[in-house]
């Protein structure tokens, strides 16, 4: 599948269109490909310039704002694939 956003190369979401602005880059009509984010499916997403995600309805109200690597599920796979050394 090919992702319009991806993270260390990991597929974070799919989207219907992308809006730049200086500061962010938005998401619309965004499809998850992290199942534990895909309560959001739909909606639009922004990505600030320090990877702040922010969720906004459809009445431009921000929903929730999050890093990724708050995501369990995310985290997994990033550790996965880049494991710590101990």
């Amino acid at each position: 599948m090919n992702s319009d956003l991806m993270l260390f190369g990991i597929e974070i979401l799919t989207c219907e269109d992308i809006d730049i602005a200086e500061e962010s880059i938005q998401y619309n009509g965004v499809a998850f490909l992290i199942n534990s984010l895909s309560h959001y499916n739909g909606m639009t997403i922004e990505v600030m310039h320090d990877w702040t995600i922010r969720v906004w309805d459809n009445e431009g109200v921000i929903l929730e704002k999050f890093y990724l690597i708050e995501n369990d599920e995310f985290r997994e796979k990033l550790y996965g694939k880049y494991p710590l050394n101990k």
